[in-house]
Formats: C-alpha cells, structure tokens, sequence
C-alpha cells in the first residue's frame, strides 16, 4: 500500500484511489483529485536520493523503514519527503512500487520536447475505460509516458471538457512532469510549466491543421 502523510496534519483520514481494477491506500488531509497508478517496473533507491512519483511529484528518500499500515503485515518502506507538497510518502520497496522512479536526466527531456509537440492519440471518450487506460500507461513509470498522457489529455480536453477526477489527474500530472523538468533542466517551474504549455499548443496546431 502507498501512504501519504501531511506534515502539520490536525485530521488525518484514509480513502482509497481506484486504479483500474486495483485500489491504492492514500493517507492524507485532503486528497487531490486523481489516481495514483501502479508501476510493474521494480527499482532500488538509496537514501538521500532524488525520486519521483508521477502523482505526488519529485522527492527524497529520506529513510528505509519496516512499517504496519492497517494489513497487519510488516514491510519494508521507502520513507520520500515531498518538499513542495510538505508531505511523506511511503511507498513499499518491493514490487508494485507505484510509479516510483529515478529522476530523468537531461537527454530526456530532449526526447520529451518531441513528444509533447507530436500528433496526440486518441482517447475513448467513455471515462471509466479512459481512466483505466491511463492508469495502465502509467505503470510503465518514465518520464516519456508522463509526457504521452499529458499531451493526449490537452489534446482531449480541446474537444471534450475534462472534469471532476479526470481533470485533477491531469493538472496534477502536468504539475509533476514541469517540476521535474525545471529541476533538470535547472530552470524555474513557471520556465518549465510555460515551455511545456507552448509545446503542447504546437501539438494542438498539428491536428487542428489536419482538420481544416
């Protein structure tokens, strides 16, 4: 299970996030809309170093530690300090690792300059099916996939209003992909969120282009 704690937290409640056919345990005051997706990829991480969550954002680990939540079964813990949300996320060390991944490296976002400006694809417009198709592209947990939802969301949203849930997820996994694309890129996350928004109506011209 994924757990989130709100430093300074009076009320502290627990819901579950749907993910598909799978539900995510998440810990916190107030729960941002959107899933938070299982990654199948199983990686290691040592304290001290930089991770990101494609809901939660960029962290660092701060501790490994053997935790109880509410299973009655003990398990080994990544304890993640999430500076701009001031909150601690734990997530398990062995598989699923929800998303969790190392942060990208430079030549990346390169790679993901061109995804975010390429012709989107297309979503199903039933919103359960759409939900769980993007929850299962973002087990795949990289950056580029972030990238790929991102733009197909914008894109999406150009014709059909997103809403509710749908457009929590993605606000929030826009926000995640330009912190971390600021701190790679050594720039601010107003520079990183304007570059992103000026390449993702590059994509939209693209296929208002092919409209007309």
């Amino acid at each position: 299970m994924l757990h989130v704690r709100v430093r300074n937290a009076v009320v502290v409640a627990a819901v579950s996030v749907l993910v598909g056919s799978a539900a995510v345990s998440v810990t916190k005051t107030a729960v941002a809309a959107g899933i938070a997706a299982v990654n199948t990829t199983f990686m290691t991480f040592k304290i001290g170093e930089r991770v990101v969550h494609p809901q939660h954002g960029v962290g660092q680990v701060v501790k490994l530690d053997d935790r109880e939540f509410g299973s009655g079964v003990t398990r080994r813990y990544y304890e993640i300090s999430i500076l701009s949300a001031g909150s601690t996320l734990w997530v398990p060390m062995d598989p699923p690792s929800f998303g969790l991944r190392g942060l990208a490296e430079r030549g990346e976002i390169n790679i993901c300059r061109k995804i975010l400006v390429s012709r989107p694809s297309p979503l199903v417009d039933d919103a359960r099916s759409r939900q769980s198709v993007l929850a299962e592209r973002l087990k795949q947990g990289t950056i580029r996939v972030q990238c790929e939802v991102v733009r197909d969301l914008y894109a999406f949203g150009e014709h059909k209003s997103l809403y509710g849930t749908m457009a929590g997820f993605y606000r929030q996994t826009q926000n995640v992909l330009c912190e971390e694309w600021a701190i790679v890129e050594g720039m601010t996350l107003e520079q990183a969120a304007q570059e992103v928004a000026t390449l993702l109506e590059k994509s939209r011209s693209m296929v208002n282009k092919s409209k007309a």
